[in-house]
């Protein structure tokens, strides 16, 4: 069974920017999409412990919640499948599903969200999702969240980022995480098949992640921080469905569709294609 757990925040409030994506997804036929994959579905949805008291605490207080909600789905047998506002939802699947240092996260993004509090420019939280789950910030509050451990940023592999900020595009390198440019993500013997094929010799098992504003402009436009330059479509499902002959998958999510961006509901129909193709990824029993 697959366990749609819906997390419709964004920045740790309910229903508002991205955070009402996931309800629109759900709205447009999700679960029918995972069911045509040949998988029995239940929906969870998460809600945020307590009164909102800040951003950044109800940001990670809320993956501890989604923490909760994949460890559950893991211990009955399901396969966790996050839809959720923020790329943060990426923090609360790996503690969830227990990823430890040995395993690994395939992260597809226009941006590098490896901000931290010292290079970012704006302040934007869920732009340092990647490197709080690298261990480059908020390590403290990282830790409220049982079950999270530092990922080195070489099990971490970001593909079709190019909209990315000086300090992180120096994080990256300097952390030596693999990156693969849009370019590089298509054709037969693509320069991402190969970086997968490598990135699975080291990971025992892996988290698929799709920030919906990997996809290309023409496609879509998913929220407020949409970048042109982007891999068509057809290019991402191939390659998203490609992963799982390579490597075990242990969870997948798929966040940050802003519905108001949308005016001509391109990115939703993406959207559903993208959760169609990681609904195909999903081990059940």
């Amino acid at each position: 069974m697959v366990r749609l757990i819906c997390v419709p925040y964004h920045l740790g409030r309910e229903g508002v920017g991205m955070g009402a994506g996931p309800d629109r997804m759900l709205a447009a036929g999700a679960e029918a999409l995972v069911r045509g994959q040949g998988h029995s579905v239940v929906v969870d949805r998460v809600a945020l412990p307590g009164r909102f008291k800040h951003e950044i605490g109800a940001y990670f207080a809320l993956q501890d919640a989604v923490a909760r909600h994949v460890r559950r789905a893991v211990r009955q047998g399901d396969f966790p499948f996050v839809l959720g506002g923020n790329c943060g939802c990426v923090l609360g699947s790996a503690a969830g599903i227990g990823l430890g240092e040995h395993g690994g996260v395939i992260w597809f993004d226009a941006h590098g969200d490896m901000n931290t509090p010292e290079t970012s420019a704006s302040g934007f939280l869920d732009g340092m999702s990647m490197a709080v789950l690298t261990g480059q910030c908020w390590a403290t509050l990282a830790t409220s969240i049982p079950g999270l451990t530092a990922l080195p940023a070489d099990r971490v592999l970001l593909a079709g980022a190019r909209a990315l900020d000086d300090g992180e595009r120096d994080l990256i390198r300097s952390t030596r995480m693999p990156f693969i440019a849009p370019d590089g993500l298509g054709g037969e013997g693509s320069e991402f098949t190969a970086a997968v094929r490598h990135f699975a010799e080291r990971a025992d098992g892996v988290h698929v992640h799709i920030d919906l504003d990997v996809i290309d402009l023409g496609d879509g436009r998913a929220n407020e921080f949409a970048a042109a330059g982007g891999p068509p479509l057809d290019t991402l499902v191939t390659a998203v469905r490609g992963i799982g002959d390579q490597t075990p998958v242990k969870s997948v999510s798929l966040t940050s569709y802003h519905p108001s961006c949308d005016d001509d509901g391109r990115a939703l129909t993406a959207g559903l294609r993208l959760l169609e193709s990681l609904a195909g990824l999903a081990v059940t029993r």
